[in-house]
């Protein structure tokens, strides 16, 4: 395997407490293994910044990311993915980490096979016949419960009979899917009452392509025809608020409900009444220490998801005009 010799000292000692199953981790003189990583797209703000935090953070882990976008024209494609997990695994990781989309985990056997220890994280897989036996574990948020509380925190500043629509991440997307099973279950379940009178999926995951929908919406309904939206990324969320600022509408009396954006100023500036927060450090963090953990054989040492045998949970905090502060200080 391909190692890095540390020239310096690595004087880090790290204690995270994340519900995770993190341990204080001292590091000295010695090698960094070296752990491939396959990001969903650095054209998607969130994606971006954890590529970056698995980098930043490897270290302290005893981990050098070796980290390559899966999607360099900005559109998620599987052919770019198995262009990357392929170009990787040539590497010969000591480990891999992966954004699973599609049916990646088809193309991800190959680590099973050759003993590497696999984690996925952020997406859920979706498994196939052919991958149902893979071996790997998962650290991040599940997409479905993503959706339910996206759901559960909106409908808090809903009205009775509230009118809404969802702007989706691109279509076949597996987090899209399962973000809007999770969000319509809810509602179905708890807010009957609400009509979700619409729901598109981008074709590209940036702020244009959201705002041209959300045009679309204000045309075809007008500025009072819906009481609020749900966005499944940050970077919907920003082609939303800037039509809402073009029309002069406000969280007083539409509701918009995002995640993971990486600051609290939509929700300062009064345009969105709530942001479901998916820390990238702490996803960083939980897939880096479960990989350390697999590569020292002390995996019963993980604290995993109550009824799963490979699932390290990393959850998700909603932000509002009540906690913006604590969550993201001036």
């Amino acid at each position: 395997m391909k190692r890095k010799v540390l020239s310096t000292m690595l004087a880090a000692v790290m204690a995270l407490s994340l519900g995770t199953g993190f341990t204080t981790v001292a590091m000295a003189e010695e090698d960094l293994q070296t752990v491939g990583f396959l990001s969903a797209a650095w054209s998607d703000d969130y994606c971006k910044r954890l590529n970056d935090a698995l980098v930043e953070l490897g270290p302290e882990y005893g981990l050098e990311v070796d980290a390559v976008n899966g999607a360099p024209t900005g559109t998620p494609d599987l052919n770019g993915y198995i262009e990357g997990i392929n170009a990787l695994a040539e590497k010969e990781p000591d480990a891999m980490i992966v954004q699973p989309l599609f049916s990646l985990p088809d193309y991800c056997l190959q680590f099973n096979e050759k003993d590497v220890p696999l984690c996925f994280i952020n997406i859920s897989p979706e498994l196939s016949d052919k991958s149902k036996d893979l071996e790997y574990y998962y650290a991040g948020c599940f997409d479905t419960a993503i959706g339910s509380q996206l759901a559960e925190e909106m409908s808090k500043g809903l009205k009775e009979n509230a009118k809404i629509g969802m702007i989706c991440l691109t279509y076949g997307q597996t987090n899209a899917a399962q973000r809007r099973d999770g969000f319509e279950a809810w509602m179905a379940e708890n807010r009957p009452d609400v009509e979700i009178v619409e729901v598109n999926y981008v074709e590209k995951v940036d702020p244009s392509n959201s705002q041209a929908i959300f045009e679309d919406w204000i045309q075809k309904y007008g500025v009072d025809g819906l009481d609020g939206v749900a966005s499944q990324g940050s970077m919907l969320t920003q082609g939303i608020v800037e039509s809402m600022r073009a029309h002069g509408m406000d969280s007083s009396s539409f509701i918009v409900a995002g995640i993971s954006a990486s600051t609290g100023d939509w929700i300062r500036d009064g345009l969105e009444y709530v942001e479901l927060f998916q820390d990238p450090y702490s996803e960083a963090s939980a897939a880096l220490n479960t990989i350390r953990h697999m590569l020292d054989g002390t995996t019963d040492e993980l604290e995993l998801m109550d009824g799963e045998y490979n699932v390290v949970a990393v959850p998700m905090t909603p932000v509002t005009a009540e906690n913006v502060d604590e969550v993201f200080p001036e």
